[in-house]
């Protein structure tokens, strides 16, 4: 016999069914591995996975929650299923009588940066990626991967050899690269932010 997931029921008497529901526990800690972690192990029972169907568009949420889905995103790698939340919309209002649109926010991408160990990055919603890293010197940071477009990029220098502070700027030169520039002397390293769109 297989699994029954709709044994046993409440008619008839579970003694007519008595081998169905012998072999539904027989098999009930096969079954429920799926998505969990197996039973008599550490954290047991746990949620291993979600798995969610891919949408075409938007759920429109008008309810006070929050909507989890995956949806295909365009990027510079292809277009792929992406994590999106959307949100009740909630304006306008009598503090910003603006319309605004109610449309789904991009929270992941296909795409990161595993190479270290001078750069990381991390999702912000919106389809924006923040990148961060250290330098040793003066000189240009590329982004990998590339974005479509750095909006802001920051560096402050590691080290100090006197009480007053090099000054440090930055200048954005393409979609994936910015410069940092500063009136330090010898040796220095900087830590640098940087967000873009992915």
């Amino acid at each position: 016999m297989t699994y029954s997931p709709i044994t046993p029921q409440s008619q008839p008497s579970p003694a007519v069914t008595q081998t169905q529901i012998q072999t539904n526990f027989a098999q009930y800690a096969l079954k429920f591995l799926v998505n969990h972690t197996a039973l008599n192990k550490k954290n047991q029972g746990d949620h291993e996975n979600v798995i969610l169907e891919k949408l075409s568009a938007d759920p429109g949420v008008v309810e006070d929650l929050v909507a989890l889905y995956a949806k295909n995103a365009t990027s510079k790698s292809g277009t792929e299923p992406q994590l999106f939340a959307q949100i009740k919309k909630f304006l306008p209002t009598s503090n910003d009588p603006n319309d605004a649109d109610n449309l789904g926010m991009q929270l992941t991408q296909s795409v990161v940066n595993i190479v270290g160990p001078n750069q990381f990055q991390s999702f912000l919603p919106g389809n924006f990626m923040l990148y961060f890293g250290t330098v040793t010197a003066n000189g240009t940071v590329t982004l990998i991967p590339a974005p479509t477009t750095i909006h802001v990029a920051i560096a402050i220098p590691n080290n100090i050899t006197s009480s007053i502070p090099s000054l440090v700027s930055t200048s954005i030169t393409g979609n994936a690269t910015f410069d940092i520039f500063s009136n330090a002397s010898g040796v220095f390293s900087f830590t640098w932010i940087a967000i873009a769109t992915a």
